[in-house]
């Protein structure tokens, strides 16, 4: 009895030194970060200009891999990660408010972002009002007064449409029963719309507009968030303090049940892969407007996220519904 006690003990002890082992080994194999939407957006653009450093923190011959993965408005991507084992192998960057909006509206998704294993924040981006160069539109009180108003926008559930629906019904635009246009791929391709007069005006992120706004082919007339922009001005300075807090913001998340042991050294990882001096000078070359939070402030701005955005979801309907 007393050898068959001690073969017992001794085979627990092996397992738990096995599964220790394991965790404190990890990673074993590349980490993937799911990008849920195709190449070539701020999404993509921000998580190959991560990446490295995020992997430089895991550790030694770490390989951090962009997967692209398009579909269905983002929920593709986010509903593989939300399935995903909570091993640390599959994460994801995930749109906020962009994927909330659809539980905001009521309808069904195949993920719960508030069940998900919150890792850190890496961005948030305030958004630009914006009018075409050549238009007579200076102020918002020059938009107010047009007899018609054309939104160009991404698709129904995006978060550059909602930031447009919040921002026309925050500025008492939705009496003049403003026009949505919806059919572009990209906030670029909408701003290319707008720059070539397929409606009169867009909201865009901040690092979306920059470009066009450099080039002298848009025109700001409003930014969100506490800062002005050069000489574009807030919307609480103009007026509008509700619109503060309308941003998107970019952050990156795992599976819900992951481990904290495994979750800590995420976490920890990314808070210092955040403050690499070579990652903030590559940031800064892909336009990217870092403004990191740790894992758990991240799940509490996603919580923030819920409340902002439920305040207006009478504004939040598809606009070309039947």
């Amino acid at each position: 009895m007393m050898f068959l006690k001690s073969a017992t003990t001794l085979i627990f002890a092996s397992l738990l030194g096995m599964t220790g082992y394991a965790q404190a080994e990890f990673p074993e194999k590349e980490v993937s970060i799911v990008i849920p939407y195709g190449p070539g957006g701020g999404f993509d653009r921000a998580v190959r200009s991560f990446a490295p450093f995020f992997a430089k923190q895991l550790g030694e011959d770490t390989v951090v891999l962009p997967v692209n993965k398009p579909g269905a408005g983002g929920r593709l991507g986010t509903t593989t990660v939300f399935r995903a084992k909570p091993d640390g192998y599959t994460l994801a960057i995930l749109n906020l408010p962009g994927f909330a909006l659809p539980e905001i509206l009521k309808e069904r998704v195949d993920y719960d972002l508030r069940k998900m294993s919150w890792i850190g924040r890496l961005e948030s981006q305030n958004y630009f009002l914006l009018v075409s160069a050549k238009s007579d539109i200076y102020s918002l009180e020059d938009l107010q007064s047009q007899e018609k108003i054309t939104f160009l926008s991404t698709g129904y559930g995006s978060t550059v449409l909602a930031a447009a629906q919040i921002a026309a019904a925050s500025l008492g635009l939705n009496e003049k029963s403003p026009i949505y246009i919806t059919g572009y791929e990209s906030t670029s391709n909408a701003l290319v719309g707008l720059v070539r007069g397929d409606g009169n005006v867009a909201v865009s992120p901040v690092s979306s507009s920059s470009k066009y706004i450099e080039s002298g082919d848009l025109r700001a007339i409003a930014v969100s968030g506490d800062e002005a922009i050069g000489d574009v001005q807030t919307f609480a300075q103009l007026g509008y303090p509700k619109l503060t807090k309308l941003n998107l913001e970019r952050a990156i998340a795992g599976p819900p049940g992951m481990a904290p042991e495994l979750l800590a050294k995420l976490r920890k990882a990314f808070d210092a892969a955040v403050q690499d001096p070579d990652f903030l000078i590559q940031a800064k070359k892909a336009r990217m407007d870092v403004l990191p939070l740790n894992g758990e402030q991240a799940r509490e701005s996603l919580e923030d996220s819920y409340r902002f955005y439920e305040q207006f979801s009478a504004s939040l309907s598809n606009p070309n519904a039947n």
